[in-house]
């Protein structure tokens, strides 16, 4: 087999590893977080004691009201919220994932978020915004027990170990229940990548008619 050809096959070999390994997107899960403003309490209390009601995995309802607002995190008249995710060490993430409501009442309204990006904990990089303009025709009541939507950045592009995700309120209230971050943008192949791999299977054809 000339040296040619064994190129071809360790091409082949790497764009299809590639490919199979980001079958599916990665959920990455930080191992601590906090954030700057004190929850509040209106109807009940949405506070978060032990830091750890916006990565359980837990999801309230589009109606916030649903089971007494339990799952909630809540900020009463804040105009930005920064939470701040630490990984423990530098990871790679490209999307982040913002569980909120918004009611009829218009007192509960969807953030806009923006994230950030730091190494120390200390120095932040800016990297997406989503302006999220307030539109109470668009909220649901308050004890609809429908999913709710999440407020989605793509294409991140984070290589990291600290993430800020800044919450800034839109109305009286904003609720948080849950921050999801993975690496989905690697989950469905590009036409590139996939051209690519055509590539590499033609090749691995060709080393075996040799």
């Amino acid at each position: 087999m000339s040296l040619s050809l064994l190129r071809q096959l360790a091409l082949a070999t790497a764009i299809t590893g590639l490919v199979q390994g980001s079958a599916a997107a990665a959920p990455i899960n930080p191992t601590s977080y906090s954030f700057d403003q004190a929850t509040d309490c209106g109807t009940w209390c949405y506070h978060d004691p032990a830091h750890g009601k916006l990565t359980d995995g837990v999801l309230g309802k589009a109606g916030w009201a649903v089971n007494d607002g339990q799952e909630w995190v809540g900020w009463a008249h804040e105009r930005t919220v920064n939470i701040d995710f630490d990984f423990g060490t530098r990871r790679l993430i490209d999307t982040v994932r913002v569980g909120s409501t918004q009611d009829t009442l218009n007192e509960v309204m969807l953030p806009s978020i923006t994230v950030f990006s730091s190494d120390d904990g200390a120095t932040w990089t800016q990297l997406l915004g989503a302006s999220t303009p307030a539109a109470p025709a668009t909220g649901v009541d308050p004890y609809s027990s429908a999913p709710h939507g999440f407020l989605t950045l793509p294409g991140l592009g984070i290589e990291a170990r600290h993430v800020r995700v800044a919450a800034t309120a839109n109305g009286s209230w904003l609720f948080i229940d849950e921050v999801q971050f993975d690496n989905s943008l690697s989950a469905i192949p590009e036409p590139v990548t996939l051209a690519l791999l055509g590539l590499g299977l033609a090749a691995l054809g060709l080393v075996r008619r040799r």
